[in-house]
Parts: C-alpha cells; sequence; structure tokens
C-alpha cells in the first residue's frame, strides 16, 4: 500500500501542475496571449512608461507625442482606456474642434502639467467599466481591464498581431512579439467624424496618419473610414 501510495502522489502533482499551466489570469487564452505580448512590449520600452497621478492612468508613450494609456482601477472615472494623439496634424488640415460633440473624440487644449508643456491633445476614451478594482502595477491594470472585457480582446494571423477594440472603428494593436511586424504598435481611428468636423484628407499625407477607405467586404466586419498610424519602437 506504502508503494502504490507513492506512485500517485507524483501523478497528483501532476495534474495539479498541468492545471496550473491551464489556468487563464484573464479568464480567456487569446486575452492571456495578448496581455503578454503587451507587458513584453512595455518592458522593452521602459523608458516610455509612466503614472498619471491626477488621472491613475498609467501610459505609454509611443512618438511624436502620441500615447496609449489605461487605468489603475475602473472607478477612479469613466476613462479606462485612451488614445491620446498629438492634434496638431489634425488642426493644421483644417479640425474645427467646435464639432467635436458626440464624435467619439474629446479635444485637450495644450497645457503646463509639473512644470512641463503639454500641447493640444485629440483623445478617444474608451470606459469598461464602474467596478471598484484594486490594481499592483501597469501589468496587473491592464490584466484586470482584460479579465473585465476579454471580448475587446481580437487577433489578426496574417499581421500576427493582436488588437483591443475599443468601439467603433478605434483599435490600439500591438505584435505578437516585439520587432516581429513593422509596426510595435498601431493606432487606428474613425475618420468619418474628423472629416465632417473639418478635416482635410490630402492635407493629412504628410502627418504620419495614413487614410484607409472602408471596406465593407473584409473579413474581420464591416470596416469604417479611418485613419491608421504605425508606430516603430527603439529596442532596449
Amino acid at each position: 500500500m506504502k508503494k502504490f501510495g507513492l506512485r500517485i502522489l507524483p501523478l497528483i502533482a501532476l495534474v495539479i501542475a498541468m492545471a496550473g499551466c491551464n489556468r487563464t489570469i484573464t479568464g480567456d487564452v487569446q486575452a492571456d496571449k495578448a496581455l503578454e505580448a503587451f507587458n513584453d512590449t512595455v518592458k522593452q520600452n521602459p523608458d516610455r512608461k509612466g503614472f498619471h497621478e491626477a488621472l491613475q492612468h498609467w501610459g505609454f508613450v509611443l512618438t511624436a507625442g502620441d500615447k496609449f494609456e489605461w487605468s489603475k482601477d475602473t472607478s477612479a472615472n469613466e476613462i479606462d482606456f485612451a488614445m491620446v494623439m498629438t492634434a496638431e496634424p489634425f488642426l493644421n488640415s483644417g479640425l474645427d474642434i467646435s464639432k467635436l460633440d458626440g464624435s467619439g473624440y474629446v479635444f485637450s487644449r495644450a497645457k503646463q502639467e509639473n512644470g512641463k508643456p503639454v500641447p493640444d491633445l485629440l483623445i478617444h476614451p474608451f470606459n469598461v467599466s464602474d467596478k471598484k478594482e484594486t490594481s499592483q502595477g501597469s501589468e496587473d491594470a491592464m490584466r484586470r481591464l482584460l479579465k473585465q472585457e476579454p471580448s475587446l480582446v481580437g487577433y489578426l494571423g496574417e499581421q500576427q498581431c493582436y488588437r483591443l477594440m475599443l468601439g467603433g472603428g478605434f483599435e490600439v494593436q500591438w505584435a505578437e512579439k516585439p520587432g516581429l511586424d513593422s509596426a510595435d504598435m498601431t493606432f487606428i481611428i474613425e475618420a468619418d467624424p474628423l472629416t465632417a468636423a473639418g478635416v482635410d484628407i490630402s492635407k493629412m499625407k504628410e502627418s504620419g496618419w495614413v487614410f484607409e477607405e472602408a471596406d465593407d467586404g473584409s473579413d474581420t466586419g464591416k470596416i469604417p473610414n479611418r485613419f491608421v498610424k504605425m508606430y516603430k519602437l527603439d529596442r532596449h
């Protein structure tokens, strides 16, 4: 009986270990993989990550002042994810900020923050929930957000990247593995609300934003007119 018991113990340990390996940390295997890829990108660029105390947001600086932000606590405010973009290219292309009401965009005027200048910004905010969450660090904050809504995450096999869908035609994408694709991160934003507010597409050509026309026959569903900007980050 003792020998039989000794044989059983390793089997029990193996079953427990296998269960641990298959356990998801967001409630969804795909969201887990997206989280891992996102964290890898941030880890390779630690100087780009910061924390905004007033907003209780983590932020990851891209290029030209653009930034992706995610909330430490979904109950802290109504913005849990934010695509933050320098507004200058849009303003120079004719954007009338008085026409942005209900557009999915928020305009933030230039200001001083902690003694540093912050330019005019165009922001797309997204609320996940108002649930009270206490996260520990940037990785845990993102994990908790994806755990609340794993359906926000998708995967594009051809591009080898994950997509975080933030309502309508708004997306943040990141590479499955840092340095694998032509872009480490990509912002995709709706174009129609901006053109309706005066943006001239022809004047955006040198801005870093590329206009893509609507595609009703896409494999991922109907795609609206949109602007796309790809970010290639330095390796550290």
